[in-house]
């Protein structure tokens, strides 16, 4: 009488055990490599330090190369890391902009200042979520317009690669203007504000780059998504964090 496998069924040769639970370890194995390759942290820094070395000198060449679905977490970290820059910037701009307003002031300046604690713990937090929202709803709006309305190749994780692949950019002067925070406010201002205007030209090449609808169509796409994304997070996400 032919014998059968207790937990899998299969029919069982003459004195050969079941092979079931030895193919369960290896299907097991390979699900694991695979896990740990889609997150290979060492690649992910490399390829970051790569854009960090070509954001500069060729910006689209660099997001035409990694602005696409397959770095998606690759796009993420760069957001996070960019937000948490930004994050530190804030807490510093506003500790030195609250020294520069009380010192005016003489005496009632110190009184005053004295009574301000700024929380370097509460701000950062603040201010790394306020970022991470605005990045990722520049990243939706690109999705929305771009993909949805005018169905372009356009998937919401090609636009995470896209607005991180660009944020490495600001992340960089953001870092520097934490150092000028404590040289010149109105500097480490200006230096902010003309990297923000070249932080949207890339984004606005990106775009042009690796979108393939009506191109006379991207100038309303790129700056509708900048208009609703600037108007929920200054005028919507401060009432929520504040």
């Amino acid at each position: 009488m032919a014998k059968f496998c207790t937990k899998c069924g299969k029919k069982l040769e003459e004195g050969k055990p079941c092979d079931c639970e030895q193919k369960i370890e290896e299907n097991k194995g390979k699900v694991e490599k695979n896990s740990t390759e889609n997150f290979d942290i060492q690649a992910y820094f490399s390829s970051y330090l790569e854009i960090l070395k070509n954001i500069f000198t060729k910006p689209v060449d660099v997001i035409k190369k990694f602005a696409i679905e397959d770095n998606f977490i690759l796009g993420i970290i760069a957001i996070l890391v960019n937000s948490l820059i930004s994050g530190v910037f804030i807490y510093c701009f506003a500790k030195e902009a609250l020294g520069t307003f009380t010192s005016g002031m003489g005496m009632y300046g110190l009184v005053l200042g004295m009574g301000v604690e700024i929380s370097f713990l509460r701000v950062v937090f603040s201010g790394t979520i306020f970022m991470i929202v605005s990045f990722l709803m520049m990243a939706l709006m690109i999705y929305t317009f771009a993909g949805s309305l005018f169905k372009d190749d356009m998937s919401f994780k090609r636009s995470i690669a896209l607005v991180g692949t660009c944020s490495v950019f600001t992340a960089v002067t953001t870092f520097g203007c934490i150092i000028l925070t404590f040289i010149s406010i109105e500097l480490a201002t200006y230096v902010l504000l003309i990297a923000g205007f070249l932080y949207f030209i890339h984004l606005y090449h990106g775009l042009v780059e690796i979108t393939t609808f009506d191109k006379n169509k991207l100038a309303y796409v790129f700056t509708t998504s900048i208009a609703i994304t600037l108007f929920v997070v200054f005028y919507i996400l401060p009432k929520i964090l504040l």
